[in-house]
């Protein structure tokens, strides 16, 4: 049975355009895709802790001289990594949030990005990464408009998440985004409606 992630990162719980279009999306998808089995990963409602010293320890820690956090640390990462291995689609709200991501979806990504695991160093200096024939669908709500110069230059959201899908092997990437509510708020639903159109031809 195919199986679906749903990662929502937006701390906007109550009024998030990300999670209501990647919510529309993740209806759409099982309502064209047979059988699809899908898993919410909600990280602001249980949200990870920052990758922090007791699993960076671990690389140079034999396993009996490992501390419980260490343990601990350890067996969240391959959690995570185990329901990332095993979905073959993704799909990630994810609110621009200072020109880049929100620490909660960064969290997330430095908790799955392991050497070994999730990338191999293939040579020195290169890495490549082990996550295959997967595809994911990312969903941005931006509140200005950065499709192009001079306001591109300070998209650090979009960039950042292409290149840390595709550090993991995820190259077959779709983003959609409802751009520029807050710099045009009398557009602000002709955005969204525009969104969610994408949204269900995307996802058909």
């Amino acid at each position: 049975m195919p199986k679906l992630l749903h990662i929502q990162s937006s701390p906007n719980i109550g009024n998030s355009v990300t999670r209501d279009l990647s919510d529309q999306f993740v209806r759409k998808w099982t309502e064209n895709h047979c059988n699809v089995d899908v898993e919410l990963l909600d990280l602001a409602v249980e949200p990870l802790p920052h990758f922090g010293p007791e699993i960076l320890q671990a690389a140079g820690t034999a396993p009996e001289e490992m501390s419980e956090a260490t343990r601990a640390a350890i067996a969240l990462s391959d959690r995570l990594i185990e329901q990332l291995e095993g979905a073959n689609v993704l799909v990630i709200g994810s609110p621009m949030i200072n020109f880049s991501i929100c620490t909660q979806l960064k969290s997330w990504f430095d908790h799955v990005t392991i050497a070994g695991k999730t990338f191999e160093y293939a040579a020195p200096g290169v890495a490549r990464g082990l996550l295959f024939a997967k595809r994911a669908f990312v969903i941005e709500a931006r509140g200005g408009d950065y499709a192009d110069l001079p306001f591109s230059a300070f998209d650090f959201q979009e960039p950042l998440l292409k290149a840390l899908l595709m550090f993991l092997g995820i190259f077959d990437v779709t983003f959609i985004r409802a751009e520029g509510m807050r710099m045009n708020e009398e557009e602000a639903e002709d955005i969204v409606r525009n969104a969610q159109g994408i949204v269900s031809r995307v996802a058909a």
